[in-house]
């Protein structure tokens, strides 16, 4: 297979994602597999909108999305429940580990709440890493690139994290990603991952007022 275009999208706004913000850590740390909150919602809506006219020129094939629920939450606001291209579950690119915010719920429980998605790549109730290394993640990232060359399809959607997809592209910034952020990557057959100039949408306008606070 030849290079493989990569829409990477970050998850829409959770309550743990505000309270970071307002510098209220321990609370945010403490919300077990947060949802989406209103904003994040409205958020995952209107990138569902300014995405759908660029779909039709993007040709998907197939969406993966990490077993958290905010990101499951996001994949069906972004793209509805029913959608013309798989959606599959892989707990790859699901976030960091460093705190209950960061760990999900069993399989047995997010997959009855959502039953409309495929389970079937998650082997375990248990399937996050309890206070993940930075090692580990670098080797989720390898791997995760390993299994987007392993699929037969060329044009991938991803709705994943933050923490996640910064290491994914190789930034150096904490968080390279607003929420919902949209972008565009091109992923080579050797696994370099490189921001290809196409589409490009940011429905998160407090993000930029974030990063510099």
């Amino acid at each position: 297979m030849g290079k493989k275009e990569i829409l990477l999208i970050r998850h829409g706004q959770g309550d743990h994602n505000r309270l970071f913000a307002e510098n209220r850590t321990e609370e945010a740390l403490a919300l077990r597999d947060p949802a989406l909150n209103d904003i994040g919602i409205q958020q995952a809506e209107n990138l569902g909108v300014k995405l759908k006219e660029q779909l039709r020129k993007f040709d998907l094939e197939l969406i993966i999305t990490s077993p958290m629920r905010r990101t499951l939450m996001t994949t069906d606001h972004v793209f509805g429940k029913e959608t013309s291209y798989p959606v599959i579950v892989s707990s790859i690119p699901t976030e960091m580990g460093h705190g209950e915010c960061d760990y999900g719920s069993k399989k047995s429980q997010i997959s009855k709440d959502f039953p409309h998605r495929d389970f079937s790549l998650i082997e375990s109730e248990k399937w996050w890493t309890d206070l993940e290394t930075q090692e580990h993640l670098e080797q989720r990232v390898e791997d995760f690139k390993q299994f987007l060359n392993s699929r037969p399809e060329s044009r991938i959607a991803v709705v994943s994290h933050g923490r996640f997809l910064t290491e994914l592209v190789g930034n150096e910034l904490c968080c390279a990603f607003g929420n919902c952020d949209c972008k565009q990557y091109t992923l080579s057959k050797d696994g370099t991952l490189t921001d290809s100039g196409g589409i490009f949408i940011r429905v998160d306008n407090l993000w930029e007022k974030w990063q510099k606070s």
